[in-house]
């Protein structure tokens, strides 16, 4: 592993050893990076929206998942938002570095970076979550503004050319209706979408 100043001075929110459900078929180490742009209502990962829940340096980290190589098949990179992490890059280099395919959770509000991740073949496996219908987005609280809403449109039109394996995934909140999920799912296209299970906070 590389002593580089910018590997040196990165740090993380935390960890999971072991997940059987972040990568599916997959036995997966988990990295959470602390850091988001959104405000989802009812977000289950409140504890690290701010970059200062960045607290465990990644070097520590990197020793972990070198320890579970053999019995993982991979490391999912999820948040907050990984996209808002300024050593993004760092991180998924010392992790390919030690051979293990990468999966990246995003809210696809920063389309440039998702695309050069994809495009630099820095990432095998996408899991994109489309809240709700894009007409939504600010009302509904998860984007401050219209502007991100057009950053997601554009990453969910990326990903259906079909470039990296992906899918796309939308909690049903108590605010979103029937129809808010139909018009969710026409967005998804023939890629692949799932309804992940809500579970009420507080």
């Amino acid at each position: 592993m590389s002593n580089t100043k910018s590997q040196a001075d990165c740090k993380v929110a935390g960890f999971v050893r072991n997940s059987f459900v972040d990568w599916s078929g997959n036995i997966s180490f988990v990295v959470f990076l602390g850091g988001c742009n959104f405000s989802c209502p009812h977000c289950h990962n409140r504890n690290i929206l701010g970059h200062a829940s960045n607290t465990l340096p990644l070097n520590s980290v990197i020793n972990e998942i070198r320890g579970q190589i053999g019995f993982i098949d991979g490391v999912v990179i999820s948040g907050g938002e990984p996209t808002t992490h300024p050593h993004l890059r760092t991180i998924i280099g010392e992790i390919r570095a030690l051979g293990l395919p990468v999966k990246l959770d995003t809210n696809g509000s920063n389309f440039e970076i998702l695309r050069d991740l994809v495009n630099e073949k820095l990432v095998d496996y996408v899991a994109m979550d489309i809240k709700a219908p894009l007409d939504r987005y600010v009302e509904l609280g998860f984007a401050r503004d219209e502007k991100l809403v057009a950053s997601v449109e554009q990453s969910i039109k990326f990903l259906q050319s079909g470039i990296v394996p992906h899918t796309f995934r939308t909690t049903p909140i108590p605010e979103l209706i029937e129809k808010d999920i139909q018009t969710v799912k026409k967005t998804a296209g023939k890629s692949p979408w799932s309804l992940n299970d809500f579970v009420p906070v507080d």
